[in-house]
């Protein structure tokens, strides 16, 4: 795997600065080397400026170390510059400004040799091993199986389903979970709806809930029931349910059984949903099951044991404030039901049993006060800081026709996520979610996610991608049709002969366009690699290296954007690439006529390889035809 180049650089300007304090004690006048280590350095970075005329990277190392050495910051970046940066290879054209910055381009040799990298590995450059196999958790969507996912959700399922691959391409063992909120008052007034329209079906009188939700979406719930378990639930002899809540309960209906059955409809309406944008899980946790044997009883009894509960006016309280949040919760209600918290706990200690090294939780915005009490739970055991981490995801307005689409969930009236799915498909979907960080509200425009043009920017980035299949596509073509002109010392097109038989176009090995797919590009691809040298790409103007600059860095965006917990990286990552690519076609031919330019050419694969890779990570699907 290919070390990332500004981490990589980070680390060695710490290092090497360490070991280079006598010199600098030397400039300074002062023979006393000074104390330094590397939690002082913690500031010095090595980044990419915000003006590409600067150079490539920049570092403020110069900045950090003036006080230190008791230097002007321009004298410490000559210093820098002779002692340190001037002898990387990486480095060229090194040079400082005002009031410090010490700027420099990547050499020439280095950029290609990174270019290598890229066709060496292919679908893995970018992929580390910093996560060291370290365990990590993230639960996402989690919506109360009492109704379809409304549009936020699609965002946190986009959102947490992406951090989920980047996680794993930084060397991580990602757990997806979905937490089925099956327990408590919602639910039960879920059963309570269900129970009289599955009752009012056997002509059994009993009212539909004043508080209940809207009858439109229980009553499929409720048809589906009788068309698959018809009568089963209609309880025929009395007095089987005696000693249930009558004000709950009807005494005719089985309503636990009614409402596990609703439940497991409603789940496999959410789960076909997710499904079509491409989310899976890999648990279905139910909270109900927090609630079996005796696992309450013997929770609260742990929690005792540690001091860390108390009775008071008849509850049981947590001492959350003890451990930062901002005042003490509620277990057990004084007529001796659990509260919400109380299954917090247990599916927060539950989750630690299983051993995760880290715990995301990516919830919904109205879940502001669960941050600091999930964290003074993790506290209470033994967790270190940063080993939980509560995600709030912020809401999405949808715009349509420049009007903000107006929504109602008590009046039934909701755009659900299927509703935007099918309208829009799950690409702008994925690819809009994804283009924000999670703590930002955002608006959805219906319009201009479902146009075919460069406004539309996942139309832009799957455009690029397209258009590199279409330039190989043309060039087999040519090649099969012995119209192309080339120069066989520079490139080997014999992938495209295996690739013709193989392919089975008529057996007169005439590629044709509609021919291609994904697959037979990604073999294409594959097969081109093996048989010519990637080893020396020219690159021989700024428009060629610009491009390829570009392209060495997604290692380290794939990090920032793990440490970062910000799939948005790779988004803007992914249309800067894009960008970058459509100048670079329209100003500079791959194919002149029938004349091919190899070295451009070799570089289009570069570019598919990275573009692919990076798309793969939000789920975007990369297109051969538009």
């Amino acid at each position: 795997m290919t070390e990332a180049l500004i981490e990589s650089l980070n680390k060695r300007l710490k290092q090497e600065i360490l070991t280079n304090l006598s010199n600098f004690a030397g400039i300074s006048g002062n023979p006393k080397i000074p104390s330094l280590t590397q939690a002082n350095l913690k500031s010095v970075v090595v980044s990419v400026p915000k003006n590409k005329e600067f150079g490539d990277l920049t570092t403020n190392a110069a900045m950090v170390l003036s006080p230190v050495f008791s230097l002007q910051p321009l004298k410490v970046a000559e210093a820098l510059i002779e002692f340190i940066i001037k002898k990387w290879p990486e480095a060229d054209a090194v040079k400082a400004v005002p009031p410090g910055f010490i700027n420099f381009f990547i050499s020439r040799k280095h950029l290609i040799n990174r270019l290598y990298a890229i066709a060496a590995e292919r679908g893995k450059y970018g992929l580390n091993n910093s996560g060291k196999g370290a365990k990590v958790q993230i639960e996402f969507v989690s919506a109360n199986p009492t109704g379809d996912l409304h549009i936020g959700h699609g965002r946190w399922a986009a959102l947490g389903d992406s951090l989920a691959n980047i996680y794993a391409a930084n060397g991580y063992e990602v757990w997806r979970e979905y937490y089925i909120n099956d327990y408590g008052t919602q639910i039960k007034v879920f059963a309570r709806c269900l129970s009289s329209l599955y009752a009012k079906a056997f002509n059994i009188g009993q009212p539909y809930p004043e508080e209940g939700y809207p009858e439109e979406l229980i009553r499929m719930v409720s048809d589906k029931i009788i068309e698959i378990y018809k009568d089963r639930f209609l309880i025929k002899k009395t007095g089987v349910r005696e000693k249930e809540s009558m004000e709950i309960y009807s005494p005719r209906i089985d309503e636990t059984g009614l409402q596990n059955a609703g439940v497991s409809i409603m789940l496999e309406r959410i789960s076909a949903t997710l499904s079509s944008m491409y989310v899976r899980f890999d648990e279905w946790f139910s909270e109900s099951s927090l609630h079996n044997g005796n696992n309450l009883k013997k929770t609260l009894k742990i929690l005792k044991e540690k001091n860390l509960t108390y009775e008071k006016e008849g509850a049981l309280w947590f001492k959350a404030s003890d451990f930062g949040d901002e005042k003490d919760r509620v277990m057990i209600r004084s007529g001796g039901e659990p509260t919400y918290f109380a299954s917090d706990v247990m599916y927060l200690l539950n989750k630690i049993s299983r051993r995760f090294e880290k715990i995301i939780y990516i919830l919904g915005a109205d879940h502001h006060g669960y941050v600091k009490r999930l964290q003074a739970i993790a506290r209470s055991a033994g967790l270190e800081s940063g080993q939980v981490k509560v995600i709030i995801g912020q809401l999405v307005r949808l715009i349509k026709k420049g009007q903000v689409v107006r929504m109602s969930k008590r009046r039934g009236k909701v755009y659900s996520l299927d509703d935007l799915i099918k309208e829009v498909g799950s690409d702008a979907i994925r690819y809009f979610f994804s283009a924000n960080s999670f703590d930002t509200p955002m608006d959805f425009d219906i319009g201009l996610a479902r146009q075919k043009s460069n406004k539309n920017p996942v139309y832009y980035v799957q455009y690029a991608h397209a258009r590199i299949a279409n330039v190989i596509g043309k060039v087999a073509e040519l090649y099969l049709n012995k119209k192309l002109k080339y120069d066989g010392s520079s490139i080997n097109f014999g992938c495209f002969d295996s690739y013709a038989s193989a392919s089975g176009t008529n057996g007169d090995g005439y590629f044709r366009m509609e021919d291609l797919n994904f697959e037979k590009l990604e073999k294409i691809e594959e097969n081109f690699i093996k048989s010519n040298d990637f080893k020396n790409v020219e690159i021989k103007n700024n428009d060629e290296a610009g491009l390829a600059r570009h392209l060495i860095l997604f290692p380290d965006v794939l990090m920032d954007a793990c440490s970062n917990d910000a799939p948005y990286m790779i988004n803007q990552y992914i249309y800067k690439l894009a960008s970058q690519f459509h100048y670079f076609y329209r100003h500079n031919r791959i194919m002149d006529q029938e004349k091919i330019n190899a070295a451009r050419f070799k570089l289009v694969f570069l570019v598919r390889i990275v573009l692919s890779s990076a798309m793969k990570l939000l789920k975007i699907s990369a297109p051969v035809k538009m």
